[in-house]
């Protein structure tokens, strides 16, 4: 039987790491040595990194999802130059009523905007077109819900942070209420809400107002870190080369 040909095909899986690890296999010439193990290091690489990188996303989504907060409003919040509410974490601060300068609400809540065209209808309250809203923290605008409404429904209402905005019709009546545009509020600059009126006259409550607190992103892997890894596998390579050649003699 003539000695085997060391230049034939690639070792079926089994005498694969008979190749690798010790290098003895039939003696295949050195440069085929190299090129398979080479193959087969950086394929484990690849899956192994595909695994980490898959891991990172599946944990940045996860880190990201927040249940909504719900700050509630009642007949407590009427008269006051500036409301400040505490949940989950969340600082609500709402002001600067307009021309106000104090708030309107009672058991149905706090008024959006208030036209009376003569006494304010809440009890130290006085009329407004506008105020604004502040979240100490990055928050995503999701519902509110209208708890009352006197000659309202030819009003609108708009929610504003820079270019920003969620315009919202009031014509729908009393009920939960999504936002057009549940955008997502920076923390520490107010929100502009302000309303428009056909007659002049109306008002609207709303007794509740949703938000879903956003976490900052996770920061992604620093450039260092790949390099870090491309480094490491060269140094990997490099020594694998070694001990095949000195497996082979060489």
């Amino acid at each position: 039987m003539g000695a085997p040909d060391a230049t034939r095909s690639m070792p079926v899986r089994g005498k694969e790491e008979s190749l690798c690890q010790r290098g003895n296999w039939l003696s295949p010439p050195l440069e085929i040595k190299e090129k398979y193990c080479h193959n087969k290091f950086f394929i484990h690489m690849n899956k192994s990194l595909t695994l980490l990188g898959l891991a990172a996303i599946f944990a940045s989504a996860n880190a990201a999802q927040a249940a909504p907060t719900t700050f509630t409003f009642s007949a407590a919040d009427t008269g006051q130059t500036a409301l400040t509410k505490t949940l989950d974490g969340i600082n609500l601060t709402i002001g600067s009523f307009n021309p106000g300068p104090r708030s309107g609400a009672d058991s149905d809540g706090l008024a959006v905007f208030v036209l009376s065209n003569s006494n304010s209808p809440f009890s130290n309250g006085d009329d407004y077109t506008s105020f604004q809203m502040t979240f100490d923290t990055t928050v995503k605008i999701l519902t509110y819900n209208v708890s009352y409404i006197i000659a309202g429904s030819d009003s609108s209402t708009t929610y504003l942070q820079g270019i920003l905005q969620s315009a919202q019709n009031n014509s729908s009546g009393l009920g939960l209420k999504t936002f057009t545009n549940q955008f997502i509020a920076a923390a520490n600059v107010p929100i502009l809400v302000s309303s428009i009126d056909g007659d002049n006259y109306g008002f609207l409550q709303i007794n509740a107002f949703t938000v879903e607190k956003v976490d900052a992103a996770p920061a992604p892997v620093p450039s260092p870190l790949p390099l870090a890894g491309a480094a490491a596998a060269f140094g990997l390579s490099r020594q694998l080369r070694r001990r095949i050649r000195q497996s082979s003699g060489v």
